[in-house]
């Protein structure tokens, strides 16, 4: 006679090799997802400094770049008339992060010039900010660095990178 099913200690070395697995695997994919957050707004924060940028050149206008501890931000022109209003753009703390994320910078304001340069009128502006996650722990977190040169030209780097040459670097 042929048995169908599962008898109890099947059932049972099932479970316990399915809970060894999870307690193995759930921390290392929440640090990949906490460092995936890192990456998606190191991007965002990088794609508004160069839309700010865009914009100032196409516009010929100074163009201002504002960033909040949220990781949120607005693009707007300095001088609002009708074809450079004041709010071009902006993306909410909400979109692809979370709560965890850190955002600390040396200013929070970047202004752009119809050269597309940071604009020499003002001269304390936004050249770095740093992103970490506090729900990563600190050895596996993977922080990130966005930079701004006078040029105008944005950067995404490892701060943790030390090597020479090495384009990851900062």
């Amino acid at each position: 006679m042929q048995q169908k099913g599962f008898s109890l200690i099947e059932l049972v070395v099932t479970i316990v090799v399915l809970m060894a697995v999870s307690t193995i695997a759930i921390p290392a994919f929440q640090s990949s997802i906490g460092n995936a957050q890192i990456r998606t707004v190191s991007e965002s924060i990088r794609d508004g400094l160069q839309l700010a940028r865009a914009e100032a050149i196409k516009r010929n206008a100074r163009v201002k770049f504002t960033l909040q501890s949220t990781s949120a931000w607005q693009i707007g022109c300095v001088t609002p008339t009708a074809s450079c209003p004041a709010a071009i753009s902006q993306k909410s703390a909400s979109e692809g992060s979370s709560g965890n994320i850190n955002v600390t910078a040396d200013n929070y304001t970047a202004v752009f010039s119809g050269f597309g340069t940071r604009d020499p009128a003002s001269p304390v502006g936004l050249t770095s900010v740093n992103i970490t996650n506090t729900q990563v722990s600190s050895s596996d977190l993977k922080a990130l660095r966005v930079t701004l040169a006078a040029g105008g030209n944005v950067k995404v780097c490892d701060p943790t990178v030390a090597i020479s040459g090495d384009p990851r670097a900062c």
